[in-house]
């Protein structure tokens, strides 16, 4: 029996967006074909796309989205699906343009897409949420539904949080509003707290974007739900970045989706997913678990895992270093630093 009726939760799957963490926001065509059909298949919600630029990158197409998208995907989608459709933009990226110029010049950069985009997810640091304010506004005039996804909420106090409902309560009409896990510290008490604030201080459904670096990322999902979220993300297999996400086969699952209709998420995980995690390695870890735990941000451990030939002492010394200076962004130089302090 499932926690919540599936008819009362939005799945949004951005699996193209996070898990082009590590395939720089490259996957095979025909991936992505069979993924959009699968996805259509068995219920998901939403599906993004991945990230838009507004100024050009060295990403993949799905990291600069729909730069080099083909329209064949458009062909891919079952006729009547009910797919919707949405990309992210980074805080950072709307800080490159004029805020009153976001909305229009999003709406040019998407015109030309394969598929219709309908909503904007803007990923922001919970302490950074007032800057975006006007760009906010601008891409909802622009007749996008914008969500919010607050960043490392985790970190934030009590009075912060209480400030941080308020200003999202004066944003104007939102499509739902994200606590993300970003440090894969959460667990459910806190996640419950959270969707209680949100929920009762402000007008949007509330979402939840969970990290299983300690193996709680489906558990942590389904406390939301329980708590009121009614936006869930998640991603084939988990794929993401760092320890990856909930996955959409087991959230499915768990919300009640039978075994007929979860077979096309299933055979795509094993034809297509099982394979490539098999040679990125994402998943839950001693490693991420230590990262989540100490709040440290899941790249540093990424880019250790990248060194397969890297003693796990050196590993373990690098991330006790970054831990006890607190480093909750990623730098490469902030890396270096921590091996050359576990190599002595």
């Amino acid at each position: 029996m499932s926690i919540v009726a599936r008819q009362d939760v939005t799945v949004l799957d951005c699996t193209l967006r996070d898990g082009g963490y590590y395939t720089n926001w490259e996957f095979e065509d025909t991936l992505v074909e069979e993924y959009l059909k699968a996805c259509a298949a068995t219920g998901v919600d939403v599906v993004e796309l991945g990230y838009t630029q507004f100024t050009p990158s060295d990403r993949g197409p799905y990291g600069s989205f729909p730069s080099g998208i083909t329209p064949a995907l458009r062909d891919a989608l079952p006729d009547g699906h009910w797919l919707r459709f949405a990309v992210m933009v980074d805080a950072t990226a709307l800080a490159e343009v004029p805020a009153p110029e976001a909305g229009p010049r999003l709406r040019s950069l998407l015109a030309d897409g394969p598929l219709p985009v309908d909503l904007v997810r803007v990923a922001v640091h919970h302490s950074r949420t007032a800057g975006v304010a006007e760009a906010v506004d601008s891409l909802r005039t622009a007749g996008f539904g914008v969500c919010l996804n607050l960043m490392q909420v985790d970190l934030a106090t009590p009075a912060e949080v209480a400030d941080l409902v308020r200003l999202v309560a004066g944003l104007g009409p939102l499509e739902s509003v994200y606590v993300a896990d970003s440090l894969g510290s959460l667990h459910a008490p806190r996640i419950t707290e959270l969707v209680d604030q949100f929920g009762a201080g402000q007008a949007a459904p509330v979402g939840l974007h969970g990290h299983d670096n300690q193996g709680f990322a489906l558990h942590n999902t389904l406390a939301a739900a329980q708590a009121g979220a009614t936006w869930l993300d998640a991603t084939v297999l988990g794929m993401g970045r760092g320890a990856g996400n909930t996955r959409t086969e087991q959230l499915l699952a768990a919300l009640g989706t039978d075994q007929q209709t979860l077979q096309p998420m299933l055979d795509l995980v094993a034809r297509r997913f099982e394979p490539l995690m098999h040679k990125y390695r994402w998943g839950a870890s001693a490693l991420y678990a230590i990262a989540g735990m100490r709040r440290i941000h899941p790249t540093y451990v990424q880019r250790l895992e990248e060194g397969l030939e890297r003693d796990v002492e050196v590993k373990l010394r690098a991330l006790d270093f970054v831990a006890q200076n607190r480093k909750t962004s990623f730098t490469a130089a902030s890396l270096e630093d921590a091996l050359r302090h576990a190599a002595v």
